[in-house]
């Protein structure tokens, strides 16, 4: 055989921890060894699974939220604020005005509003990013807040509170859409939002007249 009469005794009798050589010149298979075999096939099945799973996940869209998070604040993220906001300035251009009055487009940067503004006097619809901080910081979102538009005088300022929509990412075989509050409005795209900003307008302007 090439071990010891002692050698094979203490194998054959667990005394002794076998070798991979000591089993190849005895023909035998040590449970330990056929355990560790089963172990690693069992790591790799599990390995072969999650990567798979992750695949699967990326072909239907399944990414997590710190992904979608990311992608909000970057570049992917600017993108698709700057078509959301295109999108609404020509829904608002399209409809006109609302029992004659007129939507203005402010851009944020030659109108007044300190970011890109729809009006529909005296409310509006604002794009606002949301930072770290109050005066700046990194990026965290965005959002678009329907409130009473500011003017130097404040004549005819009611006391409505504002309506708040933190926009959010979601995704759909890949493709990223807006989400409102959550859940208030899920897997819009930048058309279809475009077109509830400038209808939540509208409710909010309405709102305002109604209210004393």
């Amino acid at each position: 055989m090439g071990v010891t009469r002692q050698t094979a005794h203490n194998l054959l009798t667990g005394r002794t921890l076998p070798s991979q050589e000591n089993c190849e010149k005895l023909g035998l298979s040590p449970a330990f060894l056929v355990r560790e075999t089963e172990g690693t096939n069992e790591m790799a099945n599990l390995n072969d699974f999650l990567m798979q799973r992750d695949q699967m996940r990326q072909s239907e869209g399944l990414v997590s939220e710190a992904q979608l998070n990311a992608a909000l604040v970057g570049t992917r993220g600017v993108s698709m604020i700057r078509e959301l906001m295109r999108a609404t300035h020509t829904t608002a251009a399209h409809v006109g005005m609302i029992d004659n009055i007129p939507f203005e487009w402010d851009d944020g940067e030659s109108g007044g509003s300190s970011s890109p503004l729809l009006k529909l006097q005296p409310v509006g619809a604002q794009f606002k990013p949301v930072t770290s901080a109050p005066l700046g910081g990194s990026l965290r979102g965005y959002r678009v807040v329907f409130g009473w538009v500011t003017t130097v005088s404040d004549m005819g300022k009611k006391d409505l509170p504002d309506c708040v929509w933190n926009l959010t990412l979601s995704s759909n075989a890949g493709i990223l859409a807006w989400n409102v509050n959550r859940n208030e409005i899920i897997g819009a795209t930048s058309i279809e939002l475009a077109e509830q900003v400038v209808k939540r307008l509208i409710e909010y302007r309405d709102e305002y007249g109604k209210t004393n």
